[in-house]
């Protein structure tokens, strides 16, 4: 399951963690209000500056600053993403390693006046065969500095935009590996705000193709030019079931090099029809990093979920360290160790270790 689990991996591309350097607002860097998928100059300019050990000048351009900006339209944007694991877990009745191709897409904006159009296409299989499609697109209006529509195929803001989609609060809950939906949504930002509303249609997991209409809302606060917390409520409705979310998420950034991330999220859902039994469950991570020099981050990391209170064998729990290297500009890897356990399958926890290994163009 835990290997299932890393097919629906990350899709997005997007580094939270940036709040400690006083970067509170996603599109600061990104061009998605609610952060990942195209860098803008700026960010490109930060991925160098901020993020990497070493970097000469224009490196994080585009190709590696191979193609120089005035050699490119002024409203095209281009980007894509190549992201691969490493994974090996071992238990008492079970040791296997497995490569999985995660990400192979090549994603582009245009933009005229007011309005960006941003495409992004190509992605695997559960054999490493890259395949065609386009995995998300969205018309993006500016109405003023503060004001945003957004219409298209994506996934609307519930909680931390993070890449990790196996989360228990990204995967369990519907919003891990292929789970963009149609969606219109608006978003509001100002120094110390950020508010999304959105209403969506899709699938209610990727793994099975149950359709989900939803409402969602977002409302997050910024302050100390280091800190944005922030609640997400969520109303869905599908042809089997109908579920409330509730999730409540910080971003901290205590020191430049000393920061944390966590996430809590309440499901409630009622089977449809008269017989329905309603069940509740929790699901939460936290994420700490300290930053030892630069672009080398040591973490420490924990999950847990039970998608049903009253179950007991529904708990499963994770604890782990690892470490997080930013090299150059355009490359990540990521090393954890992990002890997992699944009450559903074992009361014995296993080793589980995962080599990420990502690069941008």
């Amino acid at each position: 399951m835990l290997l299932i689990a890393l097919l629906f991996a990350q899709l997005s591309h997007a580094f939270p963690e940036m709040v400690r350097h006083h970067y509170v607002n996603c599109n600061s860097c990104h061009v998605s209000p609610n952060g990942g998928g195209l860098l803008t100059e700026y960010g490109r300019g930060m991925a160098g500056e901020v993020l990497s050990t070493w970097n000469y000048e224009n490196e994080a351009l585009f190709l590696h600053g191979a193609l120089k900006p005035e050699h490119m339209p002024k409203a095209v944007n281009i980007g894509g993403d190549i992201r691969a694991l490493q994974v090996h877990r071992e238990s008492r009745s079970v040791r296997e390693g497995r490569f999985i191709l995660m990400q192979s897409q090549v994603e582009a904006g245009v933009t005229a006046g007011p309005v960006t159009a941003v495409a992004a296409f190509g992605k695997p299989d559960r054999e490493n065969h890259i395949r065609g499609g386009f995995t998300r697109f969205y018309l993006l209006a500016n109405a003023n500095d503060n004001l945003q529509f957004r219409i298209g195929r994506f996934l609307p803001p519930f909680g931390i935009n993070l890449p990790h989609h196996t989360l228990p609060t990204r995967q369990s809950i519907g919003f891990g590996y292929d789970s963009e939906r149609n969606t219109i949504e608006v978003h509001w930002n100002d120094e110390a705000w950020h508010a999304a509303i959105s209403a969506s249609q899709g699938r209610l997991l990727s793994r099975i193709g149950e359709n989900e209409r939803a409402a969602s809302f977002q409302l997050e606060k910024f302050f100390l030019d280091s800190y944005r917390v922030g609640v997400s409520l969520w109303n869905g409705e599908s042809e089997r079931q109908k579920r409330w979310l509730i999730g409540a998420h910080g971003i901290l950034g205590f020191t430049e090099h000393l920061y944390y991330l966590t996430e809590f999220t309440v499901q409630s859902k009622r089977t449809r029809g008269a017989q329905g039994d309603r069940e509740t469950g929790i699901y939460r991570f936290g994420r700490l990093g300290y930053e030892i020099a630069k672009g080398v981050h040591l973490l420490a990391m924990e999950e847990l979920a039970k998608t049903n209170l009253s179950k007991s064998s529904s708990l499963s729990l994770m604890y782990g360290v690892g470490a997080l290297w930013y090299p150059r500009p355009h490359f990540e890897f990521e090393l954890a160790l992990h002890q997992r356990k699944n009450l559903q399958t074992s009361r014995d926890f296993e080793d589980y270790a995962y080599l990420m290994m990502h690069y941008y163009l």
